[in-house]
């Protein structure tokens, strides 16, 4: 009795240890109350079995199941495991703006028709009625090359035509006696072949010599220059009276009842763009979505003006990577709009049908495994998550085309989706 006394003291002795307080602590690990517990108890149990001259099995057995139902709850008041704390992931909404959000382009004006404007005959300038923002119609006298010159080239060229004419007739008339001469066999053929070569040679001549005439009126007209089409002049590049060469750009000409914006548009964004419909008013994403384009100027502060697509440029830029797509719009009654100013282009998502199961989505947000199954993670109320199988289809640009039980409004997971499971709990973040 002494001896199993003294042994569980002893074993109690080598179990205790002290807090740095000083108070007790029972057990072999580090913690609260909790802990020490169930090792109190078992410690307990071991030495009411081992008295065995106090309690005989039929007692003892009473003991041992109320030692189990403390050490069982002992158990359960332990604490839990904490909840894992939700994933932050970002996400999209399928089949709003907010899945293909508002795109910002940034452009420059410019004329709907232009052209640099020059002579095609050298010569010094007499005439040059045009200032930088003259307005001009068709037709209108743009310069004039003094003529003198040239009206001489046309007079010497005219006097040589009736030198040749002259020549040309006398060698027809002298062809035509000896051709008739030659069928009644009066003369030999090498007479006849003569005057033949004569009225070829006197034939070319001619030609040649209204071909001079002709070029020098042209030469004589070209010292005036027209304007092509109206439109205002935005750049003056001589002055009057300064020789000017052939070809040499003197002044430069516009349309701007209808101007152009020159916009630059991503890789990704160029893929997504389609044909205009027939109204050339925006641009097409798929057969049932469209955008509705608007330009704004920092110089027309509160007013905005709708777009239309013309044309996408098929070759990039190399040191940005971007397409030039080329946007129109009339000269606004209410403002004017000059060549160079900077124009800001809002491409807004319109139109598109709700019932309609095919969205495009980012890669990523796509997650398959190796049995060929795809889907993607809806979110939820609460940030649950539901794993939604879907169907792939074809690609624009780094998006790619699902159909599934989804619908416009469903919000899914893009970053963060290929280490979701079932059960977890997202964040969503910005």
């Amino acid at each position: 009795m002494v001896w199993q006394e003294r042994r569980f003291v002893k074993r109690e002795r080598r179990s205790r240890r002290d807090r740095p307080d000083g108070s007790p602590v029972f057990g072999t690990r580090s913690g609260g109350p909790s802990q020490a517990l169930p090792v109190v108890l078992d410690l307990a149990v071991s030495t009411f079995l081992r008295k065995r001259s106090f309690f005989t099995m039929k007692t003892r057995t009473p003991f041992i199941k109320t030692f189990a139902a403390i050490a069982a709850l002992s158990l359960l008041a332990a604490p839990t495991a904490a909840e894992e704390p939700p994933l932050p992931v970002k996400t999209l909404f399928l089949g709003s703006a907010r899945s293909h959000p508002q795109r910002h382009y940034y452009g420059t004006v410019q004329g709907s028709q232009r052209v640099n404007l020059s002579f095609r005959v050298p010569g010094p300038l007499v005439e040059f009625p045009v200032e930088m923002g003259s307005r001009v119609a068709k037709g209108d006298l743009i310069g004039r090359i003094d003529p003198r010159d040239f009206r001489t080239r046309l007079s010497d060229a005219q006097s040589q035509l009736s030198q040749t004419q002259a020549r040309y007739g006398e060698a027809l008339n002298n062809f035509r006696r000896y051709d008739e001469l030659y069928k009644k066999q009066s003369v030999s053929q090498a007479q006849y072949d003569r005057y033949k070569t004569a009225l070829d040679v006197a034939r070319s001549a001619l030609k040649t010599a209204e071909a001079s005439v002709a070029a020098a009126q042209d030469a004589l007209a070209d010292t005036e220059l027209r304007a092509p089409f109206g439109g205002v002049i935005v750049a003056r590049m001589a002055e009057n009276f300064q020789d000017v060469q052939a070809k040499q750009p003197v002044a430069s000409l516009q349309n701007l009842d209808t101007v152009e914006i020159v916009i630059r548009v991503s890789e990704e964004d160029i893929a997504n763009i389609a044909v205009a419909d027939e109204k050339n008013r925006m641009f097409r994403l798929s057969e049932k979505v469209s955008l509705d384009l608007e330009a704004t100027l920092d110089e027309l502060p509160g007013q905005s003006f709708r777009v239309a697509f013309k044309e996408v440029g098929a070759q990039s830029d190399p040191r940005t990577q971007t397409y030039p797509v080329t946007v129109t719009m009339p000269q606004p009654k209410s403002a004017r709009i000059l060549p160079g100013m900077a124009v800001n282009v809002t491409a807004s998502l319109i139109g598109g049908e709700t019932g309609d199961p095919n969205f495009y989505v980012p890669l990523e947000a796509v997650v398959g495994d190796v049995s060929g199954r795809t889907w993607v993670w809806r979110c939820g109320r609460g940030g649950n998550i539901a794993r939604i199988p879907v169907t792939l289809g074809d690609f624009r640009g780094s998006r790619i085309q699902i159909t599934g039980e989804l619908a416009p409004g469903d919000q899914i997971v893009t970053v963060g989706a290929r280490g979701l499971r079932e059960g977890q709990k997202v964040r969503v973040v910005d």
